[in-house]
């Protein structure tokens, strides 16, 4: 049997936007939670013992000194360091200065790259593959290109895709047909009929305004159909969709092509499941 992970979170545990990763960690991993990285750095050293994975929250750029990161890494030169990041510190690799030697995912990624890839050497989900190890100076690129080597797991079913761009259909639709998917494409409620249908994948650039207005009415004729939504940084608003049922899973732009057919594979399990108890 695999062993639980540990995990250490570094940050405030209170931020809103956290909210759901901490809900992941808890469920999956023996968390410890310090609130600062003095405190954290006091806790590493009182243990004696080193953390195999540090979290680091932050909520906004410069909430974490470069001098307090630098300690932190000498203290657990070793640990699996993931930075998850707020909707504030979006435009932090174009105009700031992210901080050196961390993973960095935003907020709304975190529980679906859990899975895929954040934790070596810990079976965090159990139907996942592996997950992919890399040094603290692995580069995006470096990791993406590591991640177009990875096998793409063999699928059934029927998607529909449901975007107005025929270039963002033929994306989404090569990766779902790579993995044994069939597709059709859906601009609006009137196209094609969708009695064969297994899931659906909504691509907008957001949930809100004319673009929920849209989905809602799309969802009444097709209320049945096991929804996932890929849309442009989400917004904790956007997330209330899912408690509503309008959309069963959200997938936030940029993803990798792991956490969207894991995604296709959770809410398309759900509505086998519902069908059986029906």
């Amino acid at each position: 049997m695999p062993t639980e992970a540990e995990v250490l979170f570094v940050g405030d545990a209170n931020h809103g936007e956290f909210a759901m990763a901490l809900e992941w960690l808890r469920k999956q991993a023996r968390l410890t939670v310090q609130p600062t990285v003095q405190t954290a750095l006091r806790g590493i050293q009182d243990e004696g013992e080193q953390p195999p994975a540090i979290v680091l929250g932050q909520a906004r750029r410069g909430e974490h000194t470069a001098v307090e990161l630098d300690l932190l890494l000498r203290a657990a030169p070793l640990a699996n360091t993931i930075a998850l990041v707020g909707s504030w510190c979006e435009g932090e690799t174009r105009s700031g200065s992210p901080p050196a030697g961390w993973t960095r995912v935003y907020w709304h990624q975190f529980a679906s790259r859990a899975k895929v890839e954040l934790f070596p050497g810990a079976s965090l989900d159990r139907t996942s593959s592996p997950p992919l190890y890399h040094p603290r100076t692995t580069t995006e690129t470096e990791r993406g290109l590591a991640r177009s080597l990875r096998p793409l797991t063999s699928r059934q079913g029927v998607i529909a895709i449901s975007t107005p761009y025929s270039v963002d259909y033929e994306a989404t639709a090569l990766v779902c047909r790579e993995t044994g998917y069939q597709t059709h494409w859906c601009q609006g409620a009137e196209v094609i009929d969708l009695a064969d249908v297994d899931a659906v994948i909504w691509d907008r650039w957001g949930l809100q305004g004319e673009e929920r207005t849209e989905l809602a009415r799309w969802r009444r004729r097709w209320p049945e159909l096991p929804l996932v939504a890929t849309i442009g940084f989400p917004r904790p608003q956007d997330y209330q969709l899912v408690a509503t049922g309008l959309v069963q899973q959200i997938v936030g732009k940029p993803f990798v092509l792991a956490e969207l057919l894991q995604a296709l594979k959770e809410v398309m399990a759900l509505s086998r499941d519902a069908g059986k108890a029906a």
